[in-house]
């Protein structure tokens, strides 16, 4: 499986009552592909290896976690 790269934004972070923890995260619009592609992870029931960085800057210096309207 090629991994799948998009930036975002963390919307929510929670603990279930289970013990479990739930992390909500936006996307913005051109990430649809993306998006589609962690549905097929859910329906699959496929359990994935998550890294994550900040992601900074755009090529034009614009602060991107400005920059996401949801």
């Amino acid at each position: 499986m090629q991994p799948i790269e998009f930036w975002a934004i963390v919307n929510k972070v929670q603990t279930l009552a289970d013990g479990g923890i739930r992390v909500a995260l936006d996307l913005p619009e051109q990430f649809v592909v993306q998006m589609a592609e962690l549905a097929a992870c859910k329906i699959h029931g496929q359990v994935l290896d998550v890294s994550l960085t900040e992601h900074g800057q755009d090529s034009d210096g614009t602060d991107l976690s400005r920059k996401l309207h949801i």
